[in-house]
């Protein structure tokens, strides 16, 4: 090997790892304006609005990926999966939401971001890759108010109810190919994160004497998730397969520490003395349902992908820190995604960038005005190649959906999402040998 070609591949492998730092340190200032994606009264129920954990490929291709994944970029739905990835990859993405919520003649648009997950991946043997990742798993975000008039006084008054906060998970997943196509795969991840929800009842009069009692409750949560998975590749020539996976979420008891306060305040100002604490540090447990995810996918490797998968979620467990199961009812979906890549290996850019398209329904948990609330979804995106030779991109899509419909008390919501991640892959942990 010559001096210049191994000066060549050292000096792009840097630019990789120094780009990737980059990217990372820009990504990662958007989770400091905000972990939510905008008011949306549903994150009420449970621990709030809950992440599906896909990472941006698989979020084009309608959320699939339980039997599905290529080595060139991180799966985040089945642990057994990431034994596919046989080099270091780096996995970095944002999602940014913007949405309008309608009630009747009322309307609200909402627009929030965050970092949707951080993780790498590195081979330990042939056979086992291992992954550090971190990711936002839920977060609250809502505020909704009612009026009324105070019996037996001429003046009205204002009850509001908002929610804030979120939970976290660092996770470590092992990943082994267990015998020829047969993955096995465990993902442990430790839970933490802050819900802040208050309550408030102002009386109406000038704006600078209005009387309001604020109740608080901050609960605090930390605790260890477990996810197991499976996965096969049943081989049908040379250049088709037909892979089925599954996974199961083990229900949890999050530890919960709750401090809740009832204060007093004039206008917009706290009065003296005027806070009591009714519980400091009460210790509890919410309980958090399992669920299950199966899928089965086509696959003409680095060529055609099509994958079908349903889940469910028992939240009819559920139990918040007073034991109550806030209605919630077990949940469903069921998702479909494609990826076609006219030829991985071109010299040409736009032969070598993989098309993604997925569709999504679901049944949620929530029930409102006697309503089941069901989401729909349609999807979108590419993978853009980094460089010229590798397998980097820079994955990009669209998510159109909507939440709810137009029912008297039910909430509709119409989002946007679009979706941004980068994977970076290299060999970082081998050693270059100069003959």
């Amino acid at each position: 090997m010559c001096k210049k070609s191994i000066f060549t591949r050292l000096q792009s492998s840097v630019s990789r790892r120094v780009y990737a730092m980059v990217v990372i340190s820009g990504l990662c200032s958007l989770n400091a304006v905000g972990q939510g994606l905008g008011n949306t009264p549903y994150s009420t129920y449970g621990i709030g609005e809950t992440y599906s954990g896909a990472v941006a490929a698989q979020q084009m291709m309608g959320g699939t990926g339980v039997s599905y994944a290529n080595g060139l970029f991180i799966n985040g739905l089945n642990p057994a999966l990431i034994a596919r990835n046989r080099i270091t990859t780096l996995e970095v993405g944002t999602l940014i939401q913007t949405k309008q919520l309608r009630e009747g003649n009322l309307s609200q648009q909402v627009v929030g971001g965050t970092l949707n997950y951080l993780a790498m991946a590195f081979p330990l043997n042939s056979r086992w890759t291992i992954s550090a990742n971190y990711a936002p798993h839920s977060y609250l975000d809502y505020q909704s108010q009612t009026t009324g008039q105070i019996p037996g006084d001429i003046y009205p008054y204002v009850t509001e109810y908002k929610g804030s906060g979120g939970t976290n998970r660092v996770s470590l997943v092992n990943g082994v190919r267990v015998y020829k196509n047969l993955y096995a795969g465990v993902s442990a991840s430790f839970l933490f994160g802050n819900l802040t929800r208050e309550a408030s009842t102002r009386t109406v009069k000038d704006g600078t004497n209005d009387y309001t009692l604020l109740l608080t409750d901050n609960d605090q949560h930390r605790d260890f998730l477990l996810k197991g998975g499976l996965a096969y590749r049943f081989k049908l020539n040379d250049k088709r397969y037909l892979n089925v996976g599954g996974t199961y979420d083990l229900p949890a008891r999050l530890r919960t520490t709750r401090v809740r306060t009832l204060g007093t305040l004039i206008g917009d100002i706290p009065v003296v003395n005027g806070t009591d604490t009714l519980s400091f540090n009460s210790q509890g447990r919410i309980t958090v349902p399992g669920g299950y995810k199966v899928g089965v996918t086509f696959e003409n490797p680095y060529k055609l992908a099509v994958s079908v998968d349903f889940g469910m979620e028992q939240w009819s467990q559920f139990r918040d820190f007073d034991r109550s199961n806030q209605n919630l009812k077990d949940s469903y979906h069921i998702k479909a995604g494609l990826e076609y890549t006219p030829s991985w290996n071109s010299s040409s850019f736009w032969n070598r960038i993989p098309y993604r398209f997925g569709l999504s329904y679901g049944q949620l948990p929530y029930t409102i005005a006697g309503q089941r609330i069901t989401e729909a979804s349609i999807s979108a995106g590419l993978g853009l190649p980094l460089t010229k030779v590798g397998l980097s991109d820079a994955n990009l899509g669209v998510t159109v959906g909507q939440r709810g419909r137009d029912a008297i008390g039910v909430i509709k919501e119409q989002f946007f999402r679009f979706n941004l991640g980068f994977t970076i892959s290299d060999r970082w942990f081998y050693r270059q040998v100069v003959d």
